[in-house]
């Protein structure tokens, strides 16, 4: 492995971003009208660099929760809501692309002061484990490291040798080891886009590569490892609208699957047929999954509901409520979840609160108002460990900028 220490100096103000750049899927014309053009407000970036507070706080007037908006320059949003995205309590971390590319930064939630963190070329995907106080990433084609203290920063392994395109990745609880999913074949022109695909696994010690799965014919995404045991890795068939071009297109029969890191067992969630699952998690103490889901077909078509799950089935619950296809972060005490569409409405950030077999309790934080136009302008709720705040995204200003509601949860109870 080699350390890093680099520093760079930006002298260009203002440049044209094309939306290959922008991790986003499909945009719509207006959005792309408003992204096209992204002023460089940082002339200077380095590592360690400390930027002023942009935050604006004010009580909701619908609601009567704090908001906090955080950023309000360049292009910024917030890790997906599967990656851990708070430091400690009063410490998260966020994205910026207020230099000219995509940078990780420490976002002071007491102050507003940010943080540069990074200077990376190509930045695609992070994770992060406090316990370690490490955020891993791919920048280019080379998995690094990065310490959350002092910033160091180390090259891990290049996979420029490698035909495969890294997709979706995770490291273990015990930080040991990589395990990622891999396209194996690059989609042609006229040709279908599936791979086959696989998920692999990378000894963070050594950097012995060794192949988990067998290979699928159908994308693998949300690879995610479990927060408790090293040895059990969650993963999705992720299913493909039907505007993607050269993919076989439509909803996953069996969405939620799991093996282990061996790959000697493992094995699709029991699914009820007529339903489509979304945006699966693990729960914080490991034993269950949370996720969304509502019937397709059938009587039932739109209802809506959320759900826990554990792989030998001892945990299998819904709770009604119309919150598909939104994003869900459930607390650590697994009793309130925060969702980002509620009653239909894909403009709210609610906060639900589960009893015995039902949602007994429903609140609305505030109207988040994303485009939804694009991963950095979703929502993607994640609640800080104490509690204390939600954290999310939205391009309600007219570009994705980072927010909190103030929520107190631990005072709720």
């Amino acid at each position: 492995m080699k350390y890093i220490l680099i520093f760079n100096i930006f002298t260009i103000i203002y440049i044209q971003i094309g939306f290959s750049g922008i991790q986003s899927g499909n945009l719509s014309d207006e959005t792309k009208s408003r992204w096209n053009k992204i002023e460089i407000v940082d002339s200077v970036s380095h590592v360690g660099r400390i930027l002023p507070a942009e935050m604006k706080t004010w009580v909701d007037e619908s609601t009567g929760f704090e908001i906090t908006q955080w950023t309000s320059n360049g292009i910024n949003n917030h890790p997906y809501f599967t990656v851990e995205s708070f430091i400690d309590d009063e410490t998260a971390i966020i994205f910026s692309k207020r230099s000219g590319k995509k940078q990780i930064y420490k976002l002071n939630l007491t102050n507003g002061e940010m943080t540069q963190m990074t200077i990376a070329d190509s930045m695609r995907g992070i994770d992060h484990l406090p316990k370690y106080k490490t955020i891993w990433y791919i920048d280019g084609t080379v998995f690094k490291s990065i310490n959350t203290g002092n910033f160091v920063t180390k090259d891990i392994y290049d996979f420029a040798k490698y035909s495969f395109h890294v997709g979706s990745f995770s490291v273990t609880c015990d930080a040991k080891w990589l395990i990622f999913a891999v396209n194996k074949k690059e989609a042609e022109p006229g040709n279908c886009g599936y791979g086959p695909y696989a998920i692999y696994k990378l000894n963070l010690n050594d950097t012995m590569l060794t192949q988990i799965t067998m290979d699928y014919g159908f994308n693998i995404g949300h690879v995610q490892t479990n927060p408790v045991d090293p040895d059990l890795i969650l993963y999705c068939w992720q299913w493909e609208k039907p505007e993607n071009e050269n993919k076989l297109t439509g909803h996953s029969p069996i969405r939620t699957w799991w093996v282990n890191i061996d790959g000697t067992e493992g094995g699709p969630f029991v699914q009820e047929y007529g339903t489509q699952r979304t945006h699966e998690t693990w729960t914080t103490d490991g034993k269950a999954i949370a996720f969304v889901s509502k019937y397709r077909i059938g009587p039932k078509s739109r209802t809506h509901f959320l759900g826990l799950q554990s792989i030998d089935g001892k945990i299998n619950e819904r709770f009604l409520s119309q919150v598909s296809p939104g994003h869900q972060n459930i607390f650590k005490d697994n009793k309130h979840w925060i969702v980002d569409v509620f009653n239909d409405d894909e403009q709210l950030l609610a906060l639900l609160t589960r009893g015995k077999n039902k949602i007994e309790k429903s609140v609305v934080l505030f109207r988040h108002g994303s485009s939804l136009s694009g991963q950095d302008s979703h929502p993607h709720p994640r609640f800080s460990p104490n509690g204390k705040y939600i954290l999310f995204s939205t391009d309600k200003t007219g570009t994705p900028q980072v927010y909190t509601v103030r929520i107190d949860l631990e005072k709720r109870k």
